[in-house]
């Protein structure tokens, strides 16, 4: 088994398969993400399967701080689990108290991927990234999404709390700790944080709550970013939404559908060789399940067309594939890929 861990290609494609993994291998979603084991065994099954780049390591990753706090959750045979919105730990917001620091070690989902850790350290080698659940999205998780925007607007206070909490409680020490187990303190880390995509926020709470939790966190744990969807689309100047991402992930740009549907996939090349960052271009899950495979393949091609301008490393990502989606069809969309690059 060979993988790709180190930035020695210009142009790679990746793919958030965990949805699909559960799937195609037929394994219980529950066991999957609670057994490292299971999971990296799976996911070395799909990476010979499919042929791909890299080897996919994306658990739950919104799920583990705020389960393991306390935070209930809903779990599903054959998906992935989610938040139990119905009950958030946070409450009334006299629970805050309740966040306090946790004996990651002994929490079962923490005990997971510090597993997947070391199950990945001694088969692959290099390359395992430790991931967090962004701040924002931990808060809405725990907090809940109405709640912690009437909380925005009318209790800045009790929010400024409760990020404080959050980073100093919860995500450092998490990092952390993944970092020791990785032997490398400065290991660059990846916050997970679809909660930040327009229209959910708007550019006050992202320039007035996200960015100073953010740099927060960056204060106390360096190496991090944050690995935001998208929305551009619906702002004014666009470009605002990059200037942002720039400053929360500022090692690459990254454009998704259907923001590249909307604006062009040039809009997001050129403002990565304006920053000189790497560049990464996504198709939509449901693109590539909805369509036919020769619009596929046209959209695949146009990017890969345009990445290749990108004066740094270029990544064609395909972004959480739906486990229902045929593997023969998925077979030949990343055989097109291999095709394509070929010929570069």
């Amino acid at each position: 088994m060979q993988i790709n861990t180190k930035k020695d290609r210009s142009f790679i494609f990746d793919a958030q398969i965990t949805t699909h993994a559960i799937n195609l291998a037929k394994v219980n979603a529950i066991d999957f993400l609670n057994n490292a084991r299971l999971f990296l065994d799976t996911q070395k099954y799909v990476f010979d399967y499919y042929g791909l780049d890299r080897l996919c390591t994306i658990y739950d990753v919104y799920n583990i701080e705020a389960e393991a706090l306390g935070q209930k959750m809903k779990y599903f045979k054959n998906d992935m689990p989610a938040v139990d919105t119905s009950r958030p730990f946070i409450e009334n917001k006299s629970d805050i108290k309740k966040i306090r620091d946790i004996d990651f070690k002994k929490n079962s989902r923490c005990r997971f991927v510090l597993d997947l850790i070391g199950l990945y350290q001694q088969e692959i080698g290099e390359g395992f990234k430790p991931r967090f659940c962004a701040p924002f999205s931990l808060a809405v998780n725990i907090r809940g999404f109405n709640n912690l925007i009437n909380d925005i607007y009318s209790d800045p206070k009790f929010v400024k709390e409760l990020f404080s909490r959050i980073n100093h409680s919860l995500i450092a020490p998490w990092i952390r700790l993944q970092r020791e187990e990785l032997a490398d303190l400065e290991r660059v880390a990846s916050g997970a944080d679809a909660w930040i995509a327009i229209p959910n926020v708007n550019l006050d709470i992202l320039e007035n709550i996200v960015i100073p939790a953010y740099l927060e966190l960056q204060e106390m744990t360096g190496n991090i970013y944050l690995a935001l969807l998208g929305g551009a689309r619906y702002l004014e100047h666009p470009v605002k939404f990059l200037e942002i991402q720039k400053i929360l992930n500022p090692f690459l740009v990254k454009g998704l559908d259907p923001d590249i549907e909307a604006l062009g996939a040039r809009f997001f090349m050129e403002f990565a060789n304006d920053n000189n960052m790497d560049l990464l271009l996504g198709v939509d899950a449901n693109f590539i399940s909805n369509s036919p495979l020769e619009e596929i393949d046209k959209r695949i091609k146009e990017y890969i067309d345009i990445g290749m301008m990108a004066k740094k490393d270029f990544i064609l990502y395909f972004n959480d594939i739906p486990g229902d989606i045929p593997p023969e069809k998925l077979k030949s969309i990343f055989k097109t890929v291999k095709r394509i690059r070929k010929t570069i």
